[in-house]
C-alpha cells in the first residue's frame, strides 16, 4: 500500500516517519510565533534572492528604489497586499506615515508615494482592531516593505 502524502496532515506523517519517538506538542503561542518567524525568514530570504539578481544584471538600484507604480495586474495585487498589511497592523494614521518616511528617505519617488496614497484611500479601517488598536510599526515591518518595495521595482 503506498502513502500519498496528500492524504495526511503533517502530524500524521512525522508520527509515520518515526514511530518510535513522541510527536512534538507546541504550545498555542509558540504555533503562532514559529510561523511568524518563518513568514520573515522566507521574505528575508526572498529580498536577498531579488538582491542577487539585480547584482548579476549590473548593480542595485540607485535611489528612489520604486520611481512608478508598475501597471500590470499583478504589481497591483503586490500593492494591495501590502498595504492591507500596513493598514491591518497600523492603521490609516501610521500607514500614511510610513508611506511618507519611506519617500523622504527615497525608498519610492514623490509620485509613487502620491499613487500609494491613493490606493490607500480605497480601505476600509473599520472593524480591524480589536481592543488594543492599532499598533506602530515597527522594524520587521520596515523590513517587510523594502521586500514590498523590492517586489514592486523588480516588476
Amino acid at each position: 500500500m503506498s502513502i500519498k502524502p496528500a492524504d495526511y496532515d503533517l502530524r500524521e506523517l512525522r508520527r509515520m516517519a518515526t514511530e518510535d519517538e513522541p510527536p512534538l506538542e507546541l504550545a498555542a503561542g509558540e504555533d503562532e510565533q514559529s510561523a511568524e518567524d518563518l513568514l520573515r525568514l522566507g521574505q528575508r530570504e526572498e529580498l536577498l534572492k531579488l538582491q542577487t539578481k539585480l547584482l548579476a544584471s549590473g548593480g542595485l538600484p540607485e535611489k528612489p528604489y520604486l520611481t512608478d507604480l508598475p501597471t500590470r495586474y499583478g504589481a497591483e495585487v503586490i500593492v494591495f497586499e501590502w498595504l492591507d498589511f500596513l493598514i491591518e497592523k497600523s492603521g490609516f494614521e501610521h500607514t500614511g506615515n510610513a508611506l511618507s518616511y519611506y519617500a523622504d528617505i527615497d525608498w519610492v519617488s514623490d509620485g509613487a508615494y502620491e499613487s500609494l496614497k491613493s490606493y490607500m484611500y480605497g480601505f476600509s479601517e473599520t472593524d480591524r482592531f480589536g481592543s488594543e488598536g492599532p499598533e506602530p510599526l515597527d522594524t520587521s515591518d520596515h523590513v517587510l516593505s523594502l521586500i514590498y518595495i523590492a517586489r514592486l521595482a523588480s516588476l
